[in-house]
């Protein structure tokens, strides 16, 4: 029985921190003043850490639900 899948969530974010950062990139090549790069000062490059963090937090939780999941199925019954 799977509970949520955490494999897809976890590429979705992936794939939408590289379409940001390449987005950023091409942004920046025609907005480079002041501010702009207070922007990216304030709101982009803070999301970088936090996504990395978020995804190693998924990818912790995605293991320890496969574990449970397979502790469990040790105690079901066979049917």
């Amino acid at each position: 029985m799977r509970i949520c899948d955490l494999q897809s969530s976890s590429t979705r974010l992936q794939r939408a921190a590289r379409d940001l950062n390449e987005h950023w990139t091409n942004t920046k090549e025609h907005w480079h003043d002041k501010t702009s790069s207070d922007f990216e000062e304030s709101h982009v490059k803070p999301l970088l850490p936090e996504i990395a963090m978020a995804l190693s937090a998924v990818n912790r939780l995605h293991e320890l639900l496969e574990k449970a999941e397979r502790d469990l199925k040790e105690y079901e019954p066979d049917v």
